[in-house]
């Protein structure tokens, strides 16, 4: 388990630096789109896990548009960020999101009489595209903002560096469970090793990183981040209780799916990106 854990991780980190630092803007958009495209077949197959694959190409395909979308969140130009009139211009990513919204009522309305369990599969596809293509498309946005490359590593860094310490912190030394009713083997003890290695890592790898970032700034943005890969973990695990079952896939070895490894970073990116904005200036 923990040999196919680490070898899945030296297998794919390095192709993941590649695309960050060498691939610009274009290689990051289309590896979002794949993690995108699998984390949606498995969420969706995890609910309906009988329906006919075209079922889910649809909303894989609207999850794809919107995506998309976040290319246009912070265009280049004078009046737009950073330091212009404009902070950001997410218009069009509103625009795609309410227009796949109205196309899926529209599907479901049309399909009334043909789907079994009709509402729920709407609410799924729904909740599908609001949690996974909607928050994965910040990390787009982020790249687009000034040394967004840079971001994403340490945004990357500071989450994994949670998740491996809640899990070896909680295996030695968690007896209090967190949550059981949505996640047994989750304990406080886990919790507070992953908040104290992501401040470690979110202040020391920061100021490297980031040179212009102060000290206190990067270590309130790595303790939420910490806490918010905390509530995205929970959340995927309140799904797969509700799903009945115990990995999204068996995609990546050691690891269960893809969904299963971006838990803890579909709610980071968003917050990366709005206290850039809105915070730290940029």
């Amino acid at each position: 388990m923990h040999s196919r854990r680490w070898l899945t991780a030296l297998i794919l980190l390095p192709l993941l630096l590649l695309v960050l630092l060498k691939g610009g803007r274009i290689g990051l958009v289309l590896v979002i789109l794949a993690v995108n495209a699998l984390a949606q077949w498995e969420f969706l197959g995890m609910f309906f896990p009988a329906d006919p694959w075209p079922e889910r190409l649809k909303s894989i395909f609207l999850g794809s548009l919107l995506v998309l979308s976040f290319c246009t969140a912070s265009p280049p130009g004078d009046l737009c960020y950073p330091g212009g009139v404009i902070p950001c211009n997410p218009t069009m990513v509103v625009f795609v999101l309410v227009w796949c919204l109205f196309f899926l009522l529209l599907f479901y309305l049309i399909s009334y009489g043909h789907i079994e369990k009709l509402i729920q599969h709407l609410s799924v596809n729904i909740l599908g595209m609001l949690y996974l293509p909607f928050l994965l498309g910040h990390f787009i946005w982020l790249r687009y903002l000034p040394q967004g490359e840079l971001w994403i590593l340490w945004l990357l860094l500071v989450i994994f560096a949670g998740d491996t310490g809640a899990f070896y912190v909680g295996r030695a030394l968690g007896k209090t469970k967190l949550y059981p009713q949505v996640s047994p083997g989750k304990t406080w003890a886990g919790v507070v090793g992953g908040v104290i290695l992501s401040l470690l890592v979110g202040i020391i790898l920061g100021k490297w990183l980031l040179l212009e970032a102060s000290l206190w700034r990067l270590g309130s943005l790595a303790l939420v981040l910490a806490l918010m890969g905390i509530l995205g973990d929970l959340f995927e695990s309140m799904l797969k209780r509700q799903a009945e079952v115990k990995d999204a896939s068996q995609l990546l070895p050691g690891h269960g799916g893809m969904l299963d490894r971006l838990d803890s970073l579909i709610f980071a990116a968003p917050v990366v990106v709005y206290a850039r904005i809105f915070l730290l200036g940029g």
